[in-house]
């Protein structure tokens, strides 16, 4: 778990969810939601389910990779430390990101 803790928030799917509406709405991301809950297919979830969102610091951007983007080059972008970015995304090693998958960027921690 990393160091930087927001909280979380239990959530029950409805209807109609997926776990893009569920992330967007709560400003988290899939792959948080995904890693948090050991789930292994986002396709899925099922109403009645109950899962915990990662909630992410008020602050925080999400921000989409794209193709060429590397973690050096998002922090010093947004002015924030690649420490931060592996902390807030539970990036494990070899931190490797991937166009379209959606990272949580928030301001260095003091």
């Amino acid at each position: 778990m990393p160091t930087a803790y927001f909280g979380t928030l239990a959530y029950t799917v409805v209807p109609g969810d997926s776990l893009y509406t569920i992330a967007h709405k709560y400003n988290s991301t899939i792959a948080n939601i995904l890693k948090f809950n050991s789930i292994s297919n986002p396709n899925r979830i099922f109403p009645g389910q109950k899962i915990i969102i990662p909630l992410s610091p008020p602050e925080a951007i999400i921000y989409t990779v794209k193709f060429g983007d590397t973690l050096y080059g998002i922090a010093r972008r947004y002015g924030t430390s690649i420490k931060n970015l592996i902390q807030f995304n539970y990036l494990v090693k070899p931190f490797i990101i991937y166009p379209g998958q959606q990272l949580v960027v928030t301001a260095s921690l003091k």
